[in-house]
Parts: C-alpha cells; sequence; structure tokens
C-alpha cells in the first residue's frame, strides 16, 4: 500500500507532466469578443479557454483523468495526408480550476495561464461593477 507521500508526490508528477504538455501541445484563449444579443443590445463577452489538439488519443486521456475537467471530441479532417484528430476543451470556470493546477509546473504558458486565474481569482474594482450594471449611488 502507497502511503500519503508517495500519493502526493505521484499526484504532483501527473501534474507538472500535464503541465508539460500542455506547455507544448494547448493553447489558451483570452479574449473580449463584442456579440449582438437577439434584442438587438451589443455587448462584449469573454472566451476563456483551454484547448489541446493531438492525433492521439492517449495522452489526452491521460490528462482528462489527471485534471478532471474538460471533453475529449473528434476532429475529422478531410485534407489529403492529413491525420484525424482528438481535441480536449475547457472553457471558463472549469479552465479556472484547470488553470490553477496546472499553473505551478507551467513554463511557456504561465502568463495567459496567469490571466485566466486573475479573472476570476481578483476581486473586480467597483468602478467596472457599477459602469457595467449601471449601479445608482445611495
Amino acid at each position: 500500500m502507497l502511503n500519503n507521500k508517495i500519493k502526493n508526490r505521484l499526484s504532483t508528477e501527473h501534474i507538472a507532466y500535464c503541465a508539460g504538455l500542455f506547455d507544448g501541445e494547448g493553447c489558451v484563449q483570452y479574449k473580449l469578443y463584442p456579440r449582438k444579443y437577439a434584442s438587438g443590445n451589443m455587448g462584449k463577452v469573454w472566451a476563456l479557454t483551454m484547448e489541446i489538439n493531438m492525433t492521439e488519443i492517449e495522452p489526452l486521456h491521460y490528462f482528462l483523468n489527471v485534471v478532471k475537467h474538460g471533453t475529449v471530441t473528434y476532429k475529422k479532417n478531410y485534407g489529403l495526408g492529413k491525420k484525424d484528430q482528438w481535441r480536449w476543451r475547457v472553457s471558463h470556470r472549469k479552465a479556472f480550476a484547470v488553470a490553477q493546477m496546472i499553473y505551478p509546473y507551467s513554463i511557456v504558458k504561465r502568463p495567459k495561464l496567469l490571466m485566466i486565474i486573475n479573472h476570476y481569482a481578483l476581486d473586480k474594482p467597483t468602478s467596472i461593477l457599477e459602469e457595467k450594471a449601471k449601479f445608482s449611488k445611495f
């Protein structure tokens, strides 16, 4: 039976491996997009996604089993000589959870992961909230 030190070491090794896989093959999107609502009003929405595209499914299943968030989907390639792809993807709050998990071990994607973490972890200034929701002061 494994004691707690070995279990913790193995879990940190798994997470570190996943961070390395994400650094090499992953993509982080952190962008503010304009959006037109059904009512005709314009607004802005955040796109916070993390994804990994690969031609082999085994590393993605391993990644999904370690981070416990996201989905793995299949993407058919119709180009000549190109392989089909598998895609792991996660967005918004679940991307925040994954970013927190792999951030300490990440090197290449560290600045983008920090942007996602700060987006959810930091308190928003009240001036931004007042402007967004048009609050009236008492």
